[in-house]
């Protein structure tokens, strides 16, 4: 089965809610996908956020009940993509994980409008940017779904 992993820095707001859509979207396409998220520091003895978890329901995507997970507890060889919102987390894969660069995309370069690579931090700004940041995110799994062919999914 074909895996991807979506990856922030503590798995608590922007990585949280792109699993879900993920997830959310590999389920109306009937895709064999496994989903993973993390956070390149570890914060897997936090609670998850309220903000996120009340954003990803709004919006009726499950958010998923691990989070928030560290990099280091991912099957990091068997997944093969991983995508992040920042260089910073690029270069924490590469550099403290072995994770080649080739595996790795930034999930806001599949923004059909172009917005920038990077996806900024809801964390502390308030429910109007957490739903913000998890319309763009969204935007930006559809974008990737539906132009892509290395999961198995046809392109546009």
């Amino acid at each position: 089965m074909t895996s991807v992993a979506l990856i922030c820095t503590a798995n608590r707001c922007r990585s949280v809610m792109a699993h879900a859509i993920f997830v959310d979207e590999v389920k109306k396409r009937a895709l064999p996908i496994e989903v993973y998220s993390a956070g390149v520091l570890d914060f897997s003895d936090q609670p998850q956020l309220e903000e996120t978890a009340m954003t990803c329901l709004r919006n009726n995507t499950s958010p998923p009940p691990e989070s928030p997970t560290w990099v280091r507890q991912l099957p990091l060889d068997a997944i093969g993509r991983f995508f992040v919102m920042e260089q910073f987390h690029a270069d924490a894969l590469t550099r403290d994980y072995g994770i080649s660069p080739d595996r790795i995309s930034f999930l806001g370069s599949f923004d059909p409008q172009r917005r920038g690579t990077e996806i900024a931090d809801p964390f502390g700004l308030g429910d109007a940017v957490y739903e913000c940041q998890y319309q763009l995110i969204r935007e930006c799994v559809v974008g990737y779904l539906d132009t892509t062919n290395e999961l198995g999914t046809p392109t546009q």
